[in-house]
């Protein structure tokens, strides 16, 4: 049989065997000592029902313990045993029975102690484990390639993360932290009933399997809902991400009625997956429960023939069988509800493990410190016959591309839109590998070389700018933890970023929210561009870096870049003349191809596209 989902992320558990063979022991004691508080009823109904027979002068008490212990065969250590017992048993029936419940609170009390170290260990388990698959996770979105996440829902991701980690935690722990527990005490009971007459026992068990057919029926239908609800959490997180991302547009353009509706369509439906577990675990109980009874009754009525028409069973060993059943099945009726626990555990298993197995980067393996490191680009950069297809479309983004860029040459990538230009661009870093052809640094396929040290030689200036949570401070040595202070300022002056960090109460010690929340879109792209100067980068990448600036920054930032691109090697994406009327080489790229390259003056010549976009896309400069 196929083991699901949850039970392959059970193996998690493993890592903690010291762990939990203490959780293993508690459970053991607890149901140790249940088991032995439950075999003092005999006793007690023994008193109880036969007290008179001290009047004869045989206590009832010792000679229950010396049928238990003693007969023709018994061990001598038995006889033993029976000795010490019945030589503490007090003659007062009274003080026999304060005796038995003195014995009864003592396995109470170290039943419960037991019971909380199980219990303790047993939640610090489950949310090691959780917090491992979250680290899991995060590591393959991380480590996973930028093309993976086109055309994907990354809050589906997130929501795997965040919800679905949670969800599995609880049934790792109702395993762990019921079923074992309530399982060795089910055990303990059935032993005791065994004990005290295994014949009475056994008929009283026939039915049991009824009710695990009937739980393994509901639990498919709550599985089946479980899934459907993550998923629909999944989308409201998505939603709730584009609102929140978006909630100047929606104000301006009046939709707030419309992003109420959408969001109120996806809680509904969430409400609906929930509703129809609901309904699953509802008559799960009832019916367990209903079909325990008629169990009982069927099972009494054959116990009960047992004991009317057979010799040798009394009514007081009946009593403590069905009482000891009773108990046995109380403690494993928590397991009804465990069932569906798992089922809904199952779901999200399913998910954690495809979010799991997500691949990596095709040049991951390039960390391993054996490959070889390239020394700092000095010679050239050479895209050889490189070909691209993103994952679901049957045209190549880029096809057969080759271009040589000189060291400190300064290219400009110019083309309308889908032409091909950042996924040229995003082989250089091995952001993407290619389909076909390669990339050289100075002769050096970067497939091949150590990655993480090759891109600490490059520098990447997004169009829309990226900060993260935190100073700006941080943000401007994001990726060098060892950065002094007197760099970051250097950096941010050159990127005429200090003028207004210096204005800030707290200056580089800023705090900043999501996305840089509170600065302008010029301010966050000078934080952008000083954090690639800080870099000192051999390759720097610049994705219309000015594009969110005014004229007169433009103007300052365009002549602090002339200085800092001396030396290196530059690449930029343009959208405005004044970025590219200045370059070495303008490279004009359509449907994935370079149709012609030259300088600003050399294209309007002779390329028709490049003419075409110099009058509808490349913008001169902000007056």
């Amino acid at each position: 049989m196929k083991r699901s989902a949850f039970w392959k992320t059970t193996l998690e558990l493993l890592r903690y065997k010291k762990q939990l063979a203490v959780a293993f022991g508690g459970a053991l004691v607890s149901a140790a000592c249940f088991g032995a508080g439950l075999s003092m009823l005999l006793p007690v109904f023994t008193l109880f029902f036969n007290s008179d027979v001290l009047e004869a002068g045989d206590h009832p008490l010792r000679k229950l313990v010396s049928n238990a212990l003693t007969g023709e065969d018994a061990a001598q250590w038995k006889t033993n045993l029976a000795a010490w017992i019945n030589g503490h048993i007090p003659e007062d029936v009274f003080w026999s029975f304060v005796m038995i419940m003195g014995v009864i609170a003592a396995f109470t009390v170290i039943g419960s102690v037991g019971r909380y170290i199980h219990q303790l260990v047993s939640i610090t388990v489950t949310q090691q484990v959780a917090v491992a698959w979250r680290d899991r996770l995060f590591r393959k979105l991380v480590d996973a390639p930028v093309s993976y996440f086109l055309g994907q829902n990354a809050s589906d991701h997130a929501s795997r993360a965040m919800f679905d980690t949670g969800v599995l935690a609880r049934g790792h722990l109702a395993v762990l932290g019921k079923a074992l527990p309530e399982i060795l005490k089910g055990l303990a009971a059935v032993t005791v009933a065994l004990w005290w007459d295994y014949k009475l026992t056994l008929l009283a068990l026939i039915a049991a399997p009824l009710s695990g057919i009937v739980l393994y029926k509901f639990g498919r239908i709550i599985e089946r809902a479980s899934r459907r609800a993550l998923q629909q959490q999944a989308g409201m997180l998505k939603t709730v991400n584009e609102v929140l991302g978006a909630l100047h547009v929606i104000k301006t353009h009046g939709a707030e009625g419309y992003e109420r509706r959408r969001f109120r369509r996806l809680n509904r439906s969430l409400f609906d997956q929930q509703m129809k577990m609901r309904q699953a675990r509802a008559l799960a109980s009832p019916v367990i429960e209903t079909l325990g009874l008629f169990f009982v009754l069927a099972a009494a009525l054959v116990a009960a023939w047992y004991v009317f028409t057979q010799e040798g069973v009394d009514s007081v060993t009946f009593l403590t069988v069905l009482i000891a059943l009773g108990a046995a099945g109380a403690s494993l009726k928590p397991l009804t509800a465990l069932h569906t626990q798992i089922k809904e555990a199952d779901a999200a298993a399913k998910r954690l493990i495809e979010g799991a197995d997500i691949e990596g980067e095709p040049i991951s393996l390039s960390d391993r410190a054996d490959l070889p490191v390239l020394t700092r680009h000095h010679e050239s950069i050479e895209f050889q016959d490189v070909s691209y297809t993103y994952r679901g479309q049957a045209t190549p983004a880029l096809d057969g591309v080759s271009l040589r860029v000189g060291h400190g040459q300064t290219v400009a990538i110019v083309g309308g839109n889908g032409s091909g230009k950042t996924t040229l661009l995003n082989l250089l870093p091995r952001l993407t590998a290619p389909s076909a052809g390669c990339v050289l640094i100075d002769g050096t396929d970067v497939a091949g070389v150590n990655l993480k040290v090759f891109r600490r030689q490059l520098a990447v200036v997004p169009q829309q700018s990226v900060l993260f949570e935190g100073t700006i401070a941080d943000n401007i040595a994001y990726g060098q933890l060892n950065a002094k202070r007197d760099d970051i300022i250097a950096a941010a002056k050159a990127a005429f970023a200090h003028e207004f960090v210096s204005t800030l109460p707290d200056g580089y010690d800023t705090l900043l929210g999501e996305g840089g929340s509170g600065l302008s879109g010029g301010q966050k792209q000078r934080l952008c561009i000083a954090r690639a100067i800080l870099r000192d980068p051999a390759i720097l990448i610049l994705d219309e870096a000015t594009s969110q600036i005014d004229a007169d920054s433009e103007a300052k930032i365009n002549r602090a870049m002339e200085t800092f691109r001396a030396g290196r090697t530059t690449f930029i994406i343009a959208h405005r003349l004044s970025t590219v009327v200045d370059c070495d080489m303008i490279v004009v790229m359509d449907a994935g191809n370079i149709v012609d390259r030259g300088t600003h003056a050399e294209l309007l010549e002779r390329c028709d596209v490049y003419q075409t976009l110099t009058h509808t896309q490349l913008q001169p400069a902000q007056a």
